[in-house]
């Protein structure tokens, strides 16, 4: 069985114990179910995005911003093969995390890998089959790390299998980096190692109970932080596979991250929380129904509503959606902008809300 070589040292252990209180804090914040779906899509959208774009840097921002600003059940665009293959991978580890009868091993590995490759025009790249000829990873045409060696890898992968069913002593935290690390060392597949150990590290979290609520995007912290988080595997793995890789300085970057993504994540939930009790505050003697509430608040978060998204919302019919919208706008609380489906109703607000963060906290 696969035994990981890794220091507990100071830092790494009080990132673990930091992160062990910000999970108490988070998992007793009180939020409505329906606002928590709102907030876990973004938080989807954000993930699928960040960790795509740690290969593909020439996706642009304002797209992932977009996207994220989207109708609030709408998909990832089909028209980005990658990102939306990211997306169904993920979806298909929150219901492995879910399902207390599957275990995150070499099956669950090999489905994630065929989720991100599958549709993509490439014959070479047989998603969900460990290749059977020589990788190697480059950065900028530079050879920089050599994985194991192809002949190796259905071995090498059993015995990683073994270690991820059995071990019970590593911390869930430590456990999901080692994770993370171990399946970039081997590289046992021809494309989509990386984004495959993201999706695997994000599985252990989340059957373990850290996965803050499937709120918070680690990916994000890797795409804006891509040099060190390169880096940090860099230095743990060297330039060739070897067998028992010294995974301390990738664990305490790993740690880092997922520490600095639950702190963010626990101020915007705080903000979330000052946003929508002043709202109801200001809003106590509007008149307003509860479903007209729900659709103020989703366009004073966003900026904007259509009539798709309020029915979405609410559950309405598209007469009542627009009836509702329609008072809302005579009540002067939106502002209708465009004509026919093409139409948006404005948060009359929006100006004032944007110049303050805590009034639309985001979760990156």
């Amino acid at each position: 069985m696969y035994e990981p070589k890794f220091d507990l040292t100071g830092k790494l252990a009080y990132y673990v114990e930091d992160l062990d209180r910000m999970r108490f804090r988070i998992e007793r914040m009180l939020i409505m179910p329906k606002h928590e779906q709102w907030l876990r899509r973004e938080a989807f959208t954000r993930t699928a995005y960040s960790s795509t774009m740690v290969e593909n840097a020439a996706i642009p921002e304002h797209e992932m911003e977009e996207a994220i600003k989207a109708s609030p059940v709408a998909g990832i665009p089909k028209d980005r093969v990658e990102v939306s293959n990211y997306g169904r991978g993920l979806e298909f580890v929150d219901f492995v995390s879910d399902d207390a009868e599957i275990t995150c091993d070499e099956s669950v590995v090999r489905q994630v890998q065929w989720f991100l490759m599958k549709g993509v025009k490439d014959t070479s790249l047989h998603p969900g089959q460990y290749r059977t000829e020589p990788n190697w990873i480059e950065d900028q045409g530079v050879k920089v790390y050599e994985p194991a060696f192809h002949v190796d890898v259905p071995i090498l992968m059993r015995e990683f299998s073994v270690w991820l069913r059995e071990d019970k002593e590593t911390h869930a935290i430590l456990k999901a980096g080692i994770a993370h690390a171990r399946l970039v060392a081997i590289h046992p597949f021809v494309d989509g190692n990386g984004r495959t150990g993201r999706l695997l590290a994000t599985c252990l979290l989340q059957k373990s109970g850290y996965g803050f609520r499937k709120l918070l995007s680690l990916d994000a912290y890797y795409q804006r932080n891509r040099d060190a988080y390169i880096g940090a595997l860099r230095q743990s793995l060297g330039e060739k596979f070897h067998p028992d890789q010294d995974l301390t300085a990738w664990l305490e970057f790993f740690a880092l991250s997922l520490s600095v993504q639950a702190s963010m994540l626990e101020a915007r939930l705080t903000d979330w929380r000052m946003m929508l009790e002043g709202f109801h505050r200001s809003m106590a003697y509007s008149g307003l129904n509860e479903r007209q509430m729900d659709g103020l608040l989703y366009a004073t978060r966003i900026g904007q509503i259509s009539r798709k998204d309020y029915c979405e919302i609410t559950g309405v019919s598209p007469l009542t959606g627009t009836r509702d919208l329609t008072e809302m706008t005579k009540r002067g609380f939106l502002i209708p902008d465009g004509q026919g489906r093409n139409r948006v109703y404005k948060y009359k607000g929006q100006d004032q809300a944007k110049s303050s963060e805590k009034e639309q906290p985001k979760l990156l």
